[in-house]
């Protein structure tokens, strides 16, 4: 796996540029939300792994502190934007593409090692299937989409999910698709598991 990186080195550089036509000092606010996130780790629910909350805390309390100031509809794209950007880098850094060539089976090596031990490894997983052709896992507990939920921000876990779209979308783009079986079949959509399905292209 490639060597860890810190999200918010994408993600500050985008909130500071985006609140500058939506708050009086952007800085001050952000900084505000960092020293104070400590108090805010405090009320969350002890049953959540602590690095999840190490990780998850800052861009949920920046969130809440968003939505008082500017309201619900704005802070929700601020972060979305945000959160896609720095998601992204983070995962396709994971993928670590430039030691490891862009191929299928890298790709289902690498995606089952990140379910294991990278930013979504307290997710419960299952292989469906694996071939030459066709790469198919179940999960069946998405503990952001439980953490976010816990605080009354079910809205973010969607955010969680645009990032896979992106970063699978984009992995090999003209030869491999991906596909969650059809649209309101997530977690996030009140089933009881996420069906991630990636295939190979037929040649034309």
């Amino acid at each position: 796996m490639a060597v860890e990186f810190d999200m918010k080195r994408v993600t500050s550089p985008i909130l500071l540029h985006m609140l500058r036509g939506e708050l009086r000092s952007p800085r001050m606010f952000l900084l505000l939300r960092k020293l104070t996130v400590g108090r805010f780790k405090k009320t969350i629910d002890a049953r959540f792994p602590h690095e999840l909350i190490d990780l998850a805390a800052l861009p949920l309390w920046v969130y809440i502190g968003l939505k008082e100031k500017i309201g619900q509809r704005r802070a929700f794209e601020i972060m979305r934007v945000a959160l896609l950007t720095g998601g992204t880098a983070v995962q396709n850094l994971q993928f670590d593409t430039v030691h490891k060539e862009r191929t299928f089976l890298n790709f289902a090596d690498l995606e089952i090692e990140n379910n294991r031990g990278g930013l979504v490894r307290w997710n419960t997983m299952q292989i469906v299937e694996r071939t030459a052709r066709r790469f198919e896992i179940r999960i069946t507990r998405c503990m952001f989409h439980e953490l976010a939920t816990s605080l009354g921000l079910p809205e973010l876990t969607p955010v969680v999910c645009q990032i896979d779209n992106a970063m699978f979308s984009s992995y090999l783009p003209d030869e491999m698709t991906f596909d969650r079986g059809g649209i309101g079949r997530r977690i996030a959509d009140g089933k009881r598991e996420c069906n991630f399905v990636w295939e190979l292209r037929q040649a034309a």
